[in-house]
């Protein structure tokens, strides 16, 4: 039977969909939506996420990471400590490693703390903060609330207490600016923030800086505008991709098809072939583009994994994308360009 290629894609499995903040470029929560996935908001059932866990060994599938998280910030979730911690336990071995995105505002010392101790020696683990500001003012205007100064107290203690672990590389830390209007002036100021915050504990940890531009409609109208914003914001304030052993600057150069080209045509998406994701409620969905969940393919409460992602729903769904058929979620979409489709897509319909 085929596999999901190793190193070759990435599982989100979303713990809430919940989230503490307003961001401005997050509509499902600056908008305020009723519902996010066209079901009622929630968190992951401990017993369902323990199945889905044990259902990845069962079917024996890989990823290059898995990640806990979606459209809500996992730091809502009371248990998030206790599930990084099995998922360290039971599929550590089955992924390149594991990821969790935060705001950090609720990821007190005591969390961070506990996060560690669950976490299996061997297996990393990449911590995540989305912060894109560097002043409050700045701040609450682009994720529509306070927070900027717990967040960044929460992250100075983990990179403190990184420091006295026996591996501290097993544990990265990436902070993320998206540039947008409300924030562009301060990305000079953000990069040295972080340069200094990231490198001063010395303690053989890796952290990395990751400027990324706003999506707009996964590629819609008006993306090309964001893309201008970023790549005037970067060179206007020096910011350049940099590989270091214990700092690493990350800028993003590759973008998917969008409705604005004139100039290049659509090839079929790799989201629906490497980016599946597990909803709070356990149904399996095949692309994290997809916020009202179009592209559900069943409840892992009542079947397996490789039984949806390899079953007829989703076969249908990449041979339209193979076709040039792209509607429903994918019509307005531009795709997901983190990956490329490789050998291991054919045996996946």
């Amino acid at each position: 039977m085929p596999t999901i290629p190793n190193h070759a894609g990435v599982l989100q499995i979303e713990p809430t969909d919940h989230c503490n903040l307003a961001c401005t470029m997050c509509a499902p929560h600056a908008e305020r939506w009723e519902t996010v996935h066209g079901v009622p908001k929630g968190y992951l059932d401990r017993a369902l996420y323990k199945r889905i866990l044990d259902g990845i060994v069962a079917d024996d599938l890989r990823f290059d990471h898995v990640i806990l998280q979606w459209l809500g910030d996992p730091s809502l979730h009371p248990e998030l400590e206790w599930m990084i911690g099995e998922a360290s336990r039971l599929i550590g071995d089955r992924v390149g490693y594991l990821r969790f995105d935060s705001n950090a505002i609720l990821l007190s010392p005591a969390r961070m703390e506990k996060i560690l101790r669950e976490l299996c020696p061997g297996v990393p683990l990449t911590c995540v903060f989305t912060i894109d500001a560097v002043t409050p003012e700045t701040y609450r205007r682009t994720k529509g609330r306070d927070g900027l100064e717990r967040a960044r107290h929460n992250i100075r203690h983990l990179l403190a207490r990184r420091r006295t672990l026996d591996d501290p590389g097993q544990v990265r830390v990436q902070v993320q600016f998206v540039v947008q209007r409300s924030n562009a002036h301060e990305a000079g100021d953000f990069l040295r923030y972080w340069t200094d915050a990231l490198t001063c504990t010395g303690d053989g940890g890796h952290g990395e800086i990751l400027f990324k531009p706003l999506s707009v409609g996964g590629g819609a109208a008006g993306q090309a505008a964001a893309n201008t914003l970023y790549t005037r914001t970067l060179h206007e304030n020096g910011v350049r991709p940099v590989a270091g052993d214990r700092l690493s600057v990350t800028t993003w150069e590759d973008r998917p098809w969008q409705r604005d080209d004139a100039h290049r045509g659509r090839s079929a998406c790799p989201g629906l072939w490497y980016t599946p994701v597990v909803r709070q409620d356990g149904h399996l969905v095949m692309c994290c583009a997809d916020l009202r969940s179009e592209l559900d393919l069943g409840s892992l409460a009542d079947h397996g994994f490789r039984a949806l992602w390899e079953g007829p729903k989703a076969r249908a769904e990449r041979q339209k994308h193979r076709d040039g058929v792209f509607d429903g979620p994918c019509a307005a979409c531009g795709g997901i360009n983190w990956y490329a489709l490789g050998p291991g897509a054919e045996a996946l319909g």
